[in-house]
């Protein structure tokens, strides 16, 4: 028996990759260091880091080791210099599933969101890891991919959307039909749930499921609602609200839908970027949420809390990462234990 793990279950460690001058966080990079040392510091109070930086970055390396001595020493905390072309590790980062009773970790092609950036280093972090005994285990998947495609129940059903995963440039052989028999051969899935419509402006991904709809237990879908009929999202966002309404689990039951605020519009060098409180990350035990200094910020953090009071929910701004079109779901990997 084999299932890809929900994100809210036991975790061992989140996968990050420092930012460094050679990716595109060049123009701010100090800014973009200084978010990343708030959300692995945050992370670190649940449970420990995986941290990949650029074998060349000195200065990061330093950043690293001043900023996280405590956590590396008492070994919450592994650092190791991999090649690497950018941050987003839940795009690259290897998938976790449960077989046999055992955890398996799953590479897959990545190729830079369909031929748009350069990924040949970032193809090859996963096997790097093996490498270096981090990543036992790896198994490969014939198919191109990214994380934050996909979105797992942890009982068998997978959601996504043919916006992202029949992009020509991905798998441009593979036919709908082929790619959901991949998804269930792989990821042991029993049920794949597709949407067709909703998207972010300033979205490089093709519109990954992370950014627009989430599970957050077997039972519950979070989901991105635009209220302002005059926002070019409206229409879109709309459509996919009544495509989950339809959607259906195993059991043949409706999804209860917890719709999250819509953020304003939020510009840099008159480009709209595509900012969204479905972009949080599970922990042990809490659930972080991005912010980004919106009026939206604690409604959406209050309507996260009502929906899962079990977890300390945390917001954490991530007004810099928004600026290279990804937030903190998009920068993390959750990996499990190994037994």
């Amino acid at each position: 028996m084999k299932r890809m793990r929900a994100e809210w279950e036991k975790q061992r460690a989140i996968l990050f990759a420092f930012p460094h001058r050679w990716s595109d966080w060049a123009e701010y990079l100090q800014e973009a260091r200084e978010n990343f040392v708030r959300i692995i510091r945050e992370v670190l109070r649940f449970e420990e880091v995986i941290l990949i930086h650029h074998p060349d970055d000195l200065e990061g390396r330093g950043i690293i080791h001043r900023e996280f001595a405590e956590a590396i020493a008492k070994g919450k905390m592994r650092v190791y210099a991999i090649l690497c072309n950018d941050t987003w590790a839940r795009d690259f980062g290897a998938i976790s599933l449960e077989e046999g009773g055992e955890s398996v970790l799953l590479d897959f092609g990545f190729n830079g969101w369909g031929l748009k950036f350069a990924s040949n280093w970032d193809n090859q972090i996963n096997t790097a890891l093996k490498e270096m005994g981090e990543f036992e285990g790896l198994k490969v998947m014939d198919m191109i991919l990214e994380g934050g495609s996909i979105e797992s129940d942890g009982a068998g059903v997978i959601l996504t959307n043919t916006q992202c995963l029949l992009e020509k440039n991905r798998n441009p052989h593979l036919s709908q039909e082929q790619i959901e028999q991949k998804l269930k051969g792989h990821l042991g899935a029993k049920k794949i749930l597709w949407l067709t419509q909703g998207y972010l402006a300033g979205d490089d991904t093709d519109s990954h499921i992370d950014t627009l709809a989430r599970f957050i237990s077997p039972t519950q879908i979070a989901y991105v609602r635009c209220e302002d009929e005059s926002d070019e999202h409206y229409l879109a966002l709309r459509a996919m609200e009544e495509e989950l309404r339809g959607l259906r689990g195993l059991d043949g039951e409706p999804y209860e839908l917890i719709a999250l605020p819509f953020v304003r519009a939020i510009y840099d060098e008159g480009e709209r970027l595509p900012a969204t409180y479905a972009n949080f990350l599970f922990v042990n035990g809490a659930l972080l949420v991005p912010t980004y200094g919106d009026s939206h910020d604690a409604l959406a953090l209050e309507i996260l809390q009502n929906a899962l009071p079990h977890l300390e929910v945390i917001g954490i701004d991530c007004q810099t990462l928004i600026r290279q079109h990804g937030s903190l779901h998009c920068v993390s990997m959750q990996i499990y234990p190994r037994a």
